[in-house]
């Protein structure tokens, strides 16, 4: 297309000159014309020239300038000034303060009285020690039977010592007991003085504990006890036990420090009976012998604690040679293994469970004060298969379940004396035994404001040889509910009930003991840290129960008093 424009330019460029040559030559002074002619402007480059040439650098050699200075050394005044900082104080809450001595006192029914004095020392770190006594007696009478009083006297020393590695504390009781075989009519005419009965109770108790830092260090732990017992006709006891432990922690399979020890006890009873004149609870007839109880055992107990991964394993193996009046060999082992089911939510304990122990007098004067003089003290043992679940991840709850089966061997149960003219004196009788039983315990709280906690027994005991497991319920419940307002005003309510029982009587018939039911309700106001006032009501079903045969409770006894702290 270009090369047809051009052709076209160039054919119009020579007929426009032919055109003017002509002009001129025909007239050139007359006739001058001028064309300019216009197109499209095509450059073309007709030759282009490589640079070849390349640029050089010259290398220059750079020279600093010579530097010079004269030192002129002058002294500048200068003043600094701080500011003072005011030392911190730690603002924390008031020491509490503590009272040493703590008296309560109350008065109630049936002449009831009641008096404990405490007295303490108060924020030591290396030595502590305190005082307490404690009274409580009854002038009452039960309705159609004999003098039913009683008074109780407790008298408790205690002291303990720390060192850097170690301590030793050291512990003191007296009591004193007194009560009447009330088991029978009053309309026998006998003088109280004749079925008074009274225990005198003297004990020390010595430990001694190991309180190395070191956890590698070789713990240890010691202990001695004396306890003496007497009673009215020439019944006493003397109870010595000596104990030792040793114990090391290691590392076992690169996990928590584990524990191995060694446990070694000696326990020894010296009873006697002199066969002094029993008055009128035996027939004149029958002839009393003296006799002595001597029963000693040694324990030689290995075990190890071991923690890993959540489970914790305790396990150890019990030795027991019996000696004195029974000879034999026991071997009683525990193991129990804990395990998490769900985390943070249900724990599980089972194992196997064993015990060796031989009743003291002092035992059964609390549990039984109504105990013959001629009782006699066995050995018994038990070992028991278990299973408890509990659940830990409720706030402010305990909830727990156990059931287990219990094999029991010379298990003592209480039984009228027959010997015993007024047919209200108890022995023991032993027997072998199997239990059942099924625990279930809830406690709730909520601060100090407001407290719940209940326990539900079942128990299934057969007995080999006896008709019955004597005064041995089938089902118990106790409950506490106590509430706080205004940490002023606390109210706490206690009901208790056991299924009957089976006894027998003076006839050895088998008898039932009605259910028991116990209703206790206790309120107190703190008018200061230093003054608090209670009021106790006991038995406010006003039920007549027995806890033995013939022996009833009283119906209602009510309390009030106070408590002063100085």
């Amino acid at each position: 297309m270009k090369t047809r424009i051009k052709t076209f330019v160039i054919f119009i460029a020579v007929l426009c000159f032919c055109n003017v040559t002509n002009a001129q030559s025909k007239d050139e002074n007359k006739y001058n014309e001028s064309v300019i002619v216009k197109s499209s402007f095509d450059p073309v480059v007709n030759e282009a020239y490589k640079l070849s040439d390349k640029p050089k650098i010259f290398d220059s050699k750079f020279e600093l300038p010579p530097f010079t200075y004269e030192k002129d050394t002058k002294r500048f005044p200068t003043t600094m000034t701080f500011e003072k900082i005011k030392p911190a104080k730690v603002k924390g809450e008031p020491i509490p303060i503590l009272y040493n001595t703590h008296v309560k006192a109350g008065i109630g029914t049936y002449f009831t009285s009641l008096l404990d004095v405490a007295y303490s020392q108060t924020r030591s770190k290396d030595f502590v020690y305190s005082v307490n006594y404690h009274h409580k007696s009854s002038l009452g009478q039960i309705k159609d039977y004999a003098n039913s009083s009683y008074a109780n006297n407790d008298l408790n020393l205690y002291a303990k010592k720390i060192w850097d590695g170690f301590f030793v504390d050291a512990a003191l009781q007296y009591n004193h007991q007194r009560q009447y075989y009330y088991g029978f009519s009053d309309t026998i005419d006998i003088d109280k003085k004749d079925y008074r009965a009274s225990y005198h109770n003297v004990g020390t108790v010595v430990n001694y504990k190991s309180l190395y830092k070191d956890a590698d260090a070789l713990h240890n732990s010691a202990s001695f006890a004396l306890n003496y017992t007497s009673s009215k006709w020439g019944r006493s006891q003397m109870d010595l036990f000596i104990g030792a432990d040793v114990h090391k922690n290691f590392d076992f399979l690169n996990s928590e420090e584990q524990l191995i020890g060694l446990n070694i006890q000696y326990e020894h009873s010296f009873g006697k009976y002199k066969a002094e004149d029993l008055g009128v609870f035996y027939n004149d007839t029958l002839i009393l012998d003296a006799f002595d109880n001597n029963i000693g055992n040694v324990k030689i107990k290995p075990y190890i604690d071991f923690d890993i991964q959540n489970f914790r394993l305790y396990a150890d193996i019990e030795f027991v040679p019996l000696f004195g009046d029974e000879k034999q060999f026991k071997i009683l082992p525990n193991v129990v293994l804990d395990m998490p089911v769900i985390a943070q939510m249900l724990k599980v304990s089972a194992g196997i469970r064993s015990c060796n122990h031989t009743l003291t007098l002092n035992e059964l004067r609390k549990d039984n004060p109504f105990v013959s003089p001629l009782v006699r003290i066995e050995n018994e043992s038990s070992i028991a298969l278990f299973a408890k679940a509990n659940v830990i991840s409720v706030d402010n709850m305990l909830l727990s379940l156990e059931a287990g089966y219990e094999d029991m061997s010379n298990k003592g149960f209480y039984q009228l004396d027959n010997n015993a003219a007024l047919n209200n004196m108890f022995i023991l009788m032993y027997d072998n035994a199997q239990r059942l039983y099924i625990d279930f315990n809830v406690g709730y709280h909520i601060n100090d404001r407001f407290e719940f906690r209940t326990e539900l027994l079942y128990q299934n005991v057969k007995t080999e040889t006896l008709e019955h497991a004597w005064y041995v319920p089938a089902f118990k419940a106790n409950m506490l509910l106590q509430y706080t307002a205004a940490n002023k005003f606390t109210i706490s309510f206690k009901p208790y009930f056991q299924t009957k029982t089976k006894c027998l009587d003076e006839n050895g018939m088998v008898q039932d003991l009605k259910a028991k039911v116990d209703i206790n309700l206790s309120a107190s106001y703190k008018y200061s840290d230093q003054l608090i006032f209670f009021v106790d009501l006991n038995n406010l079903a006003f039920q007549r129960y027995y806890d033995y045969y013939n022996y009833p409770s009283q119906r209602f006894v009510g309390m009030i008093g106070a408590s002063i702290a100085f």
